[in-house]
């Protein structure tokens, strides 16, 4: 009797970065486990991205479904958008990722081995991410039980798998059961906590989830440091960190307890009190943060919208 082999579909979601999306394609599609499709949104690039991806024979494969969108919603719309279309296949598990994403050639192989060594079933399994010079990157939150409660996240130590709380959307494979379950990740986030919030999503409503340690992305990020307002230098961002704050915000309190809701209110202060004090653009990044706080505060993004997200 043969076993059947689990259908993967690949979301990759770019914006003006043809060169490492090149990369990423190529990577993807030299997998030891081969995708059954790789699913590609294209945020309304304006370098050429489309053109690029024909010139190079990306879009004659029948592997490969590209869509450009008409405007840029976002990280949160792209996968949003992205998973939503992978759903309509049917595929047993979808694996996201940003363009900026190399997954090593078994990097795919080893996220379905550690599904396999599971017991039960699991919502998404994250690969460890590293940085261009092999420094960690987008490490996830380890799972911890509250109390008295034994710690279990070692369980599968001795396989490299972690139990873990909530991961980013560099190279995470879904399990489709959990999408259909738990719906799409939240567009009006836009940028930064939008994986938070879904991958806790997908964890409280559906199972647990994990980190493989043996299957290996490398995240080709522009700098390997966490978002910082206080230290941004770049006029251009400063506006985008509103929705880091606010998502942040909301996803605390969402998903956390109380010590941990006003340790995330008490960043947002302290941030303030910084930028007050130190580094460059202080007025615009003092309009972000007072804007962010607002905004979850009076509630100024839909409430209702967002009660209801699981059902799109």
């Amino acid at each position: 009797m043969s076993i059947k082999k689990p259908r993967v579909h690949a979301v990759v979601v770019t914006y003006n970065r043809k060169k490492l999306l090149e990369e990423c394609v190529n990577a993807v599609l030299k997998q030891s486990y081969p995708v059954d499709k790789l699913i590609i949104i294209d945020n309304n690039s304006t370098d050429g991205t489309e053109a690029f991806l024909k010139e190079k024979k990306f879009l004659d494969l029948p592997v490969i479904d590209y869509h450009k969108l008409e405007q840029n919603i976002g990280g949160a719309g792209g996968f949003s958008e992205g998973i939503k279309k992978a759903r309509e296949y049917q595929p047993d598990w979808v694996w996201i990722m940003d363009d900026d994403t190399i997954p090593a050639a078994d990097c795919l192989q080893e996220l379905l081995n550690a599904d396999a060594a599971i017991k039960g079933d699991v919502s998404f399994l994250a690969s460890s991410v590293r940085g261009i010079h092999n420094e960690a990157m987008n490490v996830p939150k380890i799972k911890r039980e509250q109390f008295n409660a034994y710690i279990d996240w070692y369980e599968y130590l001795d396989k490299g798998i972690v139990q873990i709380a909530k991961a980013t959307f560099v190279s995470l494979l879904i399990n489709i059961e959990a999408i259909k379950r738990c719906g799409l990740p939240w567009k009006p986030f836009f940028i930064w906590g939008d994986d938070s919030e879904y991958t806790q999503r997908l964890i409280r409503d559906y199972g647990p989830a994990y980190m493989a340690g043996k299957s290996v992305a490398i995240h080709k990020r522009f700098s390997s440091e966490a978002l910082s307002l206080v230290k941004e230098t770049n006029r251009e961002r400063i506006p985008l960190y509103f929705y880091y704050y606010r998502n942040n915000l909301i996803g605390f309190w969402e998903y956390e307890t109380i010590g941990y809701r006003f340790l995330c209110m008490g960043k947002l202060f302290y941030d303030f009190f910084c930028v007050l004090f130190q580094g460059k653009y202080k007025v615009k990044k003092i309009g972000v943060i007072i804007r962010a706080f607002f905004s979850f505060v009076f509630g100024t993004y839909d409430r209702n919208a967002f009660r209801k997200r699981a059902e799109i």
